[in-house]
């Protein structure tokens, strides 16, 4: 089930809030890896907000989130804490989201949100990419892997969100695991294939740019930070000017768990 059915609203016993996730988001840690067992502890918290979705939605309810940024924000958050339960539902034994099947971590289980039933999948698909022209979505999403979008420790707030999804973006172009530049080739994580058309739409060229434009726009101008690091003026002068003097190589993601936790090694 990959699409947006319909489910009964339950009655809300509070009004909306963020409290609970935020409160959960205290065991990200400051890499992105989360304490899953924490998390776990933690379980009636986390159900607690999953359980106020299904009452709250700028779909059901959009004098709760009358802006943009209040429902974008809210979305985001959702599927966020709702990656986080699934993991949970099978952590310590799930060692990656590509387990048992390919892609069903995504698409096999759906949740009540505001009066629709809807997978990951959806959300992200049918919800995010067709009312929010914003690519910059695909760098914020959760994905409980390594190779992808990391926690920050804190939920996306309405009022910070600009700021917030600019902070995703560094974050995830700044790690090497998904972007890397090496001579005149720069390796990207398929993310950016998978994608590309929305990353495309979103430059000033639309299509006729270059995926380059947009991972330009979140490197750092200097490595002060984090040493070593590939900057604006790297990708420059390896690409030239324009970005098209270099070769694009699409790297496999990285499914691995980001567990906090030491795991042994299996025999």
């Amino acid at each position: 089930m990959q699409g947006l059915l319909p489910a009964r609203v339950p009655s809300p016993a509070t009004p909306f809030s963020y409290h609970d996730y935020e409160k959960v988001l205290r065991h990200v840690r400051p890499d992105g890896d989360v304490d899953f067992a924490s998390v776990g502890r933690e379980r009636k918290t986390l159900d607690g907000f999953v359980d106020s979705l299904a009452s709250f939605s700028p779909h059901n309810r959009p004098d709760v989130f009358p802006t943009p940024e209040d429902a974008l924000a809210y979305w985001l958050n959702a599927y966020n804490a709702l990656v986080l339960q699934q993991v949970v539902d099978g952590y310590p034994y799930l060692e990656t989201v590509q387990q048992p099947m390919l892609g069903r971590f995504f698409w096999g289980r759906s949740w009540t949100v505001g009066g629709e039933r809807l997978t990951l999948w959806a959300l992200h698909n049918r919800v995010l990419r067709r009312e929010f022209a914003d690519p910059r979505i695909h760098l914020a999403l959760f994905q409980a892997a390594r190779g992808g979008p990391r926690l920050d420790g804190s939920h996306f707030q309405p009022e910070f969100l600009d700021s917030q999804l600019n902070e995703a973006g560094r974050r995830f172009v700044g790690d090497r695991r998904n972007v890397r530049l090496e001579r005149d080739t720069v390796y990207l994580t398929s993310l950016f294939e998978e994608y590309s058309e929305d990353f495309l739409a979103a430059l000033p060229e639309g299509r006729g740019g270059n995926v380059l434009q947009f991972v330009w726009a979140f490197l750092p101008d200097t490595c002060e930070e984090r040493p070593g690091c590939d900057t604006r003026s790297d990708l420059d002068r390896a690409c030239g000017p324009r970005l098209d003097q270099c070769r694009i190589a699409f790297m496999a993601r990285d499914w691995t768990l980001p567990d906090a936790a030491a795991r042994p090694a299996r025999p």
